[in-house]
């Protein structure tokens, strides 16, 4: 048996899973809080029906329900000040998210400033003051979102001044995660792929931080196994709930574990990629994993084996490096299976815009949560592989 050093890990958010618990969702929030603020991006909401039915039964157990719908996107930092001014005068009391990546940020933005004196555009500054806890949040993914939903993450981004900010603050963590599998694992074929690809990505950057441990391994792990068995049955049986619930929990589970090992290189280059192009958040986080696992590839080779096996990989009487480079193939023999876009040159990306996108991702915070050091110069590069 390995022994280690030292574990750090905490999840203290409640997780309900039910299909088809859309119209439920209204009595379990009741017990939560009574005047809840209902906060969404609109180009997130998947199915206008299924959002109505939540509003409904939060209308009618619930004391006052607030709907702030105003953002079709993401908002600049003066919108979030404004949505931070009406949600402190609603007199709410828990945030209820329903949503993308993007909502979620956003919500756990707004339950921070909400309590304390401090505009969005602050938040780059870790001098803020931070006197007053958030305001409880209650997280409904409407799509998988590598696991946003579970994150204690705040991330605001302006793009008139084209700044942004990132902070983790343990006391953002969800009061709880709702989840409905029939209403997170639906959209067409390739948003479903695109999604799900982006699952796996997520959980073996997980692996691969320098903060990863045994018990965040072990469910990014879990995760992984769960998108591969689940993936192909969606692809020839849309209509089977056993894969669709299994793509939802690994999106959650790979949450949990991002939610103590934070992410690294290819969300932060992804992230950029998305703001500065437009390009799909999950595709270009796609798209670089291969590539950055390469980069990582010879200083974190042993927990390679342990992706290549999860991955379905033979590696029997191998090398751990072979076996590591297996592991590698394994990624990119899944996106042919799935006739996954591969390049960035697939979107219709100017190569010229690569360089910005380096020098955006060299200022995130996550890209020093990975196990070799690298500068804007090798950001570059990476993208310029990936291109």
């Amino acid at each position: 048996m390995s022994l280690f050093e030292w574990v750090d890990f905490q999840f203290p958010t409640r997780i309900f899973v039910q299909r088809n618990s859309t119209h439920n969702m209204g009595t379990m929030i009741k017990e939560m809080g009574d005047r809840p603020f209902v906060f969404s991006i609109q180009e997130e909401i998947r199915s206008e029906d299924e959002y109505q039915i939540i509003l409904t039964g939060l209308r009618k157990h619930t004391s006052g329900c607030i709907v702030f719908d105003e953002f079709q996107t993401l908002p600049n930092y003066d919108q979030i000040d404004s949505a931070a001014y009406f949600l402190r005068r609603s007199g709410a009391d828990i945030i209820v998210a329903i949503g993308g990546r993007h909502t979620f940020q956003v919500a756990r933005t707004l339950s921070f400033l909400s309590q304390n004196e401090v505009y969005a555009r602050e938040l780059k500054s870790k001098k803020f003051p931070t006197k007053k806890n958030p305001m409880p949040v209650i997280s409904i993914p409407t799509g998988l979102t590598v696991g946003e939903e579970s994150s204690p993450d705040m991330f605001g981004y302006d793009n008139e001044s084209q700044d942004f900010f990132y902070h983790r603050d343990y006391r953002l963590f969800p009061q709880a995660i709702l989840v409905d599998p029939s209403l997170v694992a639906t959209g067409n074929r390739n948003e479903l792929v695109r999604q799900a690809l982006a699952v796996i990505a997520a959980s073996i950057e997980s692996i691969l931080t320098k903060k990863s441990n045994e018990i965040t391994g072990s469910q990014s792990l879990k995760a992984i196994d769960f998108v591969v068995r689940s993936i192909n049955t969606l692809m020839t049986d849309q209509s089977n709930q056993g894969a669709r619930q299994n793509l939802a929990l690994a999106s959650v589970i790979c949450g949990m574990s991002l939610s103590s090992t934070s992410a690294g290189l290819s969300y932060a280059i992804a992230e950029a990629a998305h703001l500065v192009t437009g390009v799909d958040f999950h595709s270009a986080l796609n798209i670089l994993l291969p590539h950055v696992m390469e980069y990582n590839l010879t200083s974190s080779a042993s927990k390679y084996v342990q992706i290549a096996r999860a991955l379905e990989q033979n590696i029997q009487d191998i090398s751990i490096i072979e076996a590591a480079i297996k592991a590698v193939e394994g990624v990119r023999m899944l996106y042919l299976d799935l006739n996954v876009q591969q390049r960035f040159s697939d979107f219709e990306i100017q190569k010229s815009t690569l360089g910005d996108v380096a020098s955006f991702a060299d200022k995130h915070p996550l890209i020093k949560n990975t196990p070799r050091e690298m500068d804007k110069n090798e950001i570059e590069t990476i993208l310029i592989t990936a291109y």
